[in-house]
Formats: structure tokens, C-alpha cells, sequence
């Protein structure tokens, strides 16, 4: 078992200080999939604001051993159009290509489903690439099911009850 496989992950809220991080483990994370990203520091660092004024509870970072490894932006307050109300959305989940594998990107799951249930939600919905295959079969194992396509994005939902 490695060093890593052994350590404690904490699961803490995102700081506006945190930000400049989130960006390099965003465009890291996104290496090969770009199609699917924000490609610019930029840019990125613009959407990481906008993900953080959308709902500060819900924008949670992944650390071990005091280091960024991995985040989950919830939004408990967005208005899925296609269900007609209000549903826990997840804009993304990311974990650092060098920690995959290790359970992080579960315990960002599972923390994010549960503030949704403690929010009063009844369904998760998110949009992943189409050929993002390992998210997609990563969403799969936490029960989303596939609700739609639009060009190369699919739509997953999970009921929370």
C-alpha cells in the first residue's frame, strides 16, 4: 500500500485563497478531455468564482496532508429545466490525475449527495462528456442513469430518496 493509499483525506470548504489552486487542477485534471473544458487560466479562474458565488456550501476541496487533491462543486440552487424544479446540480468533480483511484473522488460524492439530502433535494442531475467514459462509469456506480443528450453532452439524473 502506497504512502497515499494510507493517508487521511478532509473534505473542507472552498476559500477564495483556494482558487488559484482549483485552476491548475482543473486544466491537470482536463489534460486529454479539453473538449469538454475551459482551457484558459482564465477563463478558468473566472468559472471557479462563478462556481463559488453559486453556492459557497457546496464547493468543497478534498485535501491530504493540507494539499488540494481533489474538489466537488454542488449547487443546491439550481433550477433544472428539464425536471421543472429545483435540483442539487453538480458542475464538476475533479480529482488530481496523480490521486485517482485512491476513493477521493467517492468521498467528494458522497459529501456532496449527502448536502443535498440536508438541502431537501430529490434528485442530482449533472452533464458529462460523451466519451468521458471513466466519469460516466464513475456517475454509473452512484446510480445515475442517463436522461438525455445535447451534442456531446449527456445528462445523468439520481433520485435522493
Amino acid at each position: 500500500m502506497s504512502d497515499k493509499a494510507k493517508t487521511e483525506v478532509k473534505i473542507e470548504r472552498v476559500k477564495e485563497e483556494d482558487i488559484p489552486k482549483l485552476v491548475d487542477l482543473y486544466l491537470r485534471a482536463y489534460k486529454g478531455l479539453e473538449e469538454y473544458a475551459y482551457t484558459h487560466p482564465k477563463d478558468v479562474e473566472s468559472y471557479m468564482r462563478w462556481l463559488l458565488n453559486r453556492d459557497p456550501e457546496g464547493f468543497l476541496v478534498a485535501k491530504v496532508n493540507g494539499k488540494i487533491v481533489g474538489f466537488v462543486a454542488g449547487d443546491a440552487n439550481w433550477y433544472s429545466r428539464r425536471e421543472k424544479k429545483r435540483v442539487g446540480a453538480i458542475h464538476e468533480i475533479v480529482v488530481d490525475p496523480e490521486y485517482q483511484g485512491m476513493g477521493i473522488g467517492t468521498r467528494l460524492m458522497e459529501e456532496i449527495l449527502n448536502y443535498f439530502k440536508k438541502k431537501g433535494l430529490d434528485t442530482a442531475e449533472l452533464w458529462v462528456g460523451d466519451e468521458n467514459y471513466r466519469a460516466i462509469n464513475f456517475y454509473k456506480r452512484f446510480g445515475f442513469q442517463e436522461r438525455g443528450r445535447y451534442n456531446y453532452w449527456i445528462r445523468m439524473t439520481k433520485s435522493l430518496e
